[in-house]
């Protein structure tokens, strides 16, 4: 039988999750996380598998949070109202001084997969709502669109970019996509 864990895993999954959104997955050592977490490496391996194990509880972690941009865009009614939750929580969200800046998913190379799921989600509400415009653009290319900011706010957004500088972008996009 183990020892007990003489740490609270859930804050140490928080903190690991700031740690690769901030560096990235390639740029955070073990030695980077255990002191980070304040835990020796047999207690990491013992809490969470590999670094690859934990990287991926701690996107999952990130990818369930609320306050998710691809969560945001199931309140629209319209394709108009699901491109202005989004590209508005992304604006809020990205140069947020609560986190490191950015989106952990949209930055991440490791993350072809998840970003092509999230893209597949928005084509999914895109689809599902009815829009009152005469809108020529099919619901596949404008979640191309959509997956294509959004990445690209996010790298605006870690290289200072504020929330201000984020919404005239958005709103730009948003002039386009009528």
């Amino acid at each position: 039988m183990g020892r007990p864990r003489n740490f609270d895993r859930d804050a140490a999954l928080e903190k690991a999750m700031l740690l690769f959104w901030e560096r990235g997955y390639e740029q955070t050592s073990v030695s980077d996380l255990t002191r980070e977490l304040g835990i020796a490496a047999p207690s990491l391996y013992a809490a969470f598998g590999s670094k690859r194990d934990l990287f991926d509880e701690a996107v999952a972690r990130y990818e369930a949070n609320p306050k998710s941009v691809t969560t945001a865009g199931s309140t629209g009614t319209t394709q108009r109202e699901v491109l202005r939750a989004m590209f508005d929580r992304a604006a809020e969200e990205y140069p947020s001084r609560e986190h490191p800046r950015g989106c952990l998913v949209n930055t991440a190379p490791e993350l072809g997969r998840n970003r092509a799921q999230n893209r597949a989600i928005t084509a999914d509400q895109l689809r599902e709502v009815t829009d009152g415009s005469d809108s020529t653009i099919d619901p596949e290319t404008l979640a191309d669109f959509v997956q294509a900011l959004l990445v690209g706010l996010s790298s605006y957004a870690r290289d200072g970019a504020d929330e201000t500088q984020l919404r005239r972008v958005a709103e730009l996009a948003l002039r386009v996509t009528r």
